[in-house]
Formats: C-alpha cells, sequence, structure tokens
C-alpha cells in the first residue's frame, strides 16, 4: 500500500482506539488490542516507505512480529531504532494475545499496551 492508504488505516484505527477510551478501556480490551497492534503495523509501514527500505507492496502480518525468526526474515535491513521498535512491536503483539483472547484482564495491562503505543509513535515520529 501507499503511505496515504496506511494513514487512512492509522486515522481509522486511532478513531477506534479513542471511542474505545472513551467509552471505558476495561471493557472495550479486545478492540483496543486489535485497533493498537494494527495500527501500529500501519505505522511501522510508513516509517519504512518513507525510509525508502521496503516496497509499497510490503505487507506485515501481526504475528511476525512475536517470532524473532520471522522478523530475521521479513527485516533482514537495518534501519534507525530498529532493535528499539521492533521491541515495542514484539510486546504490542504479546499484549494483543493476551487482550484478544480468553477471559477479560485487568486495567492496568490495556494502560500498559497504550503506554507502549504511544512510544511507538513517539519513535515512529506521529
Amino acid at each position: 500500500m501507499k503511505i496515504e492508504e496506511h494513514r487512512k488505516a492509522v486515522e481509522e484505527h486511532d478513531r477506534n482506539i479513542r471511542r474505545c477510551i472513551d467509552d471505558g478501556i476495561e471493557k472495550n480490551q479486545r478492540n483496543l488490542g486489535y485497533n493498537i497492534s494494527q495500527s501500529s503495523i500501519e505505522r511501522l509501514s510508513m516509517y519504512l516507505l518513507k525510509l525508502k527500505v521496503v516496497e509499497v507492496s510490503v505487507n506485515f502480518d501481526h504475528r511476525t512480529f512475536k517470532h524473532s525468526k520471522s522478523l530475521k526474515e521479513r527485516l533482514p535491513f537495518d534501519f534507525p531504532e530498529k532493535i528499539k521498535i521492533l521491541d515495542i512491536m514484539r510486546k504490542i503483539e504479546e499484549k494483543r494475545s493476551t487482550l484478544c483472547y480468553g477471559k477479560r484482564k485487568p486495567e492496568k495491562e490495556v494502560t500498559e499496551m497504550l503506554g507502549l503505543y504511544d512510544k511507538l509513535k513517539e519513535i515512529l515520529g506521529e
């Protein structure tokens, strides 16, 4: 996808995130887990496209960020803050699984994921 298409997806996910926060993060944890994860991937895609280290046709699956082997295969190149970014992406994906599946988790876990997302936005340059 082109950067503009990623930007529109980010805007949609971020609208959903704000709506879930306004409505109560604990009761919307599944939606927050999904939208934060997807928005993070869209933001990373935009970042890598701007750096011109990936092609417009690149498409990342959220599960890629949970496994070191998958990351090495999909992102063998270097880019600024790579280790920090991928560490945050891994943590977001772990939280996604925790929040999206199974029983409800404490509000603390949801706020941790929101904090990771804020860190990622800061690094990638919101």
